[in-house]
């Protein structure tokens, strides 16, 4: 049975050499996957009840938080070495995947935003960071591993983004929550929250969560270049802030451009 699942949850099933790497054919592939079912699901839903919309963005962080979950289950397998004979070596625990990261550790935020009564409070800073961290990752899928884009760790990888992406972008497209600027702040709050789980995670256990060790890219801003490691406790957040006030910015450009159309719509 060990073996089996070895063979199951390996990074390769066919030796076909495809890689899920930056802007290759897979990925474009997985983006187009993940777009099309975002845009397939808002159009299925735009005229359904709101009863009917918030079930389906349960049943997507029910989705979401059992493929996390689970996903712990097997990375035994998953992240498995084999020795010279070719036996399998047992890979444990992948520290990538605690929930130190900006995307893992909004699941259980948005599980808890979702369902929990006391959650409402934080929805929409969890859904607007939900809308950039996972399309930051899925658009550049730096870190998904060497497997074949078929093989476990490529689908769960790209299925767990796209479906936090599909959760953050559907909330505000179906009109379940509507952003105001006036509560931005709570995203900049919930985004030094984040910052400084991610810090005690990086002093204890010594990994590059919020990529508060090294930047993102891996281009040696902090060792080559000599910048402060301090500093990206800044950058980070910072960075995530402005592109919060983007999604911000494009929110009110599109009602501005649905209530205009209405309006000339009832002139006509």
């Amino acid at each position: 049975m060990r073996n089996l699942f070895f063979k199951l949850f390996e990074m390769s099933h066919f030796d076909t050499g495809i890689k899920v790497t930056a802007f290759s054919v897979s990925h474009i592939i997985y983006l187009i996957l993940i777009i099309g079912g975002i845009v397939g699901g808002y159009f299925l839903l735009r005229k359904c009840p709101m009863e009917k919309k918030v079930k389906a963005m349960e049943i997507l962080i029910w989705a979401l938080t059992i493929s996390y979950i689970s996903d712990f289950f097997v990375h035994e397998f998953v992240y498995a070495d084999y020795d010279v004979l070719g036996n399998p070596i047992g890979g444990g625990l992948n520290m990538d995947k605690l929930p130190f990261h900006i995307c893992t550790v909004l699941c259980p935020l948005s599980a808890f935003a979702q369902f929990n009564k006391h959650g409402k409070k934080i929805l929409e800073p969890i859904v607007i960071l939900s809308c950039l961290a996972p399309l930051m990752y899925i658009s550049y899928p730096a870190s998904i591993g060497s497997g074949e884009p078929w093989c476990y760790q490529a689908v769960q990888t790209m299925f767990f983004h796209g479906v936090l992406l599909a959760w953050g972008v559907l909330n505000i497209a179906l009109g379940i929550v509507k952003p105001e600027i006036k509560r931005c702040w709570h995203t900049a709050v919930a985004l030094v929250a984040i910052t400084l789980w991610a810090k005690l995670g990086v002093v204890l256990l010594d990994h590059n969560w919020f990529f508060l060790k090294e930047d993102a890219f891996y281009i040696g801003l902090v060792g080559e270049f000599g910048m402060p490691q301090w500093l990206l406790m800044v950058i980070n957040p910072v960075v995530f802030f402005l592109a919060a006030l983007a999604v911000y910015g494009i929110y009110y450009l599109v009602m501005h451009l649905k209530t205009r159309k209405t309006a000339v719509a009832e002139i006509d």
